[in-house]
């Protein structure tokens, strides 16, 4: 059970699916220009489930920022330095409801997910913190991460780290397009149930899944 957490148009997801073919996928993606297109990406599929909400770490309606780059739009808004390196610019905003995933998973009868996927412009750590049981349960958590903040009050990759830790997450990868040898701005993270976990059976193919993540 993978939960697809900032599913954008479904590119993820396919990859998943591709690499897991028997993987069932739940996907969050709460802005419908992305909603129509991976519904288009998985029309036929009886094992994937798009659900048009945001994830938070309260059920609350918030502002949700659209940016002229769409895949760059957050439920925290970008800053100077997302317009600096990124070109990025918000564009318009509406109001949008925002539901904790512990509560939404048993009001929809959500299988408990084995990996949480995250991609969700600086907001992860509060979807997380509305997460705890989910996180209890899951064996895997890839994340988009940055080291600069780029949406005011972002969460940034210590964050992360610290929270996860908590529930004997840890870790396990860097994304494959990681650079070295210079300033690390955002990449993707793959973080694993205890220090061996990438050595067990269970093992999941960091590199690929962490490509498109």
């Amino acid at each position: 059970m993978i939960y697809d957490i900032g599913a954008n148009v479904g590119t993820w997801s396919l990859l998943a699916k591709a690499l897991i073919p028997n993987a069932r996928i739940e996907a969050f993606e709460p802005l419908p220009k992305h909603q129509a297109e991976f519904l288009r990406n998985f029309t036929g599929s009886t094992d994937v489930t798009l659900h048009p909400i945001a994830v938070g770490s309260n059920n609350a309606t918030e502002t949700f920022h659209v940016t002229d780059f769409s895949d760059a739009s957050s439920l925290l808004q970008p800053n100077e330095a997302s317009r600096l390196h990124f070109g990025v610019c918000e564009a318009e905003q509406f109001p949008l409801p925002v539901f904790r995933l512990d509560d939404y998973r048993p009001q929809k009868e959500l299988a408990w997910p084995d990996l949480i996927k995250l991609d969700i412009q600086g907001f992860e750590l509060e979807a997380l913190r509305g997460a705890p049981q989910c996180l209890a349960s899951a064996k895997a958590v890839i994340a988009e991460v940055s080291f600069i903040e780029y949406y005011e009050g972002q969460c940034l990759f210590h964050d992360l780290v610290a929270h996860l830790a908590r529930f004997g997450l840890f870790v396990g990868a860097f994304g494959i397009n990681t650079p070295t040898g210079k300033l690390v701005k955002q990449t993707d993270v793959l973080f694993m149930r205890g220090a061996n976990s990438a050595a067990s059976g269970n093992r999941i193919d960091a590199q690929k899944l962490g490509r498109n993540a």
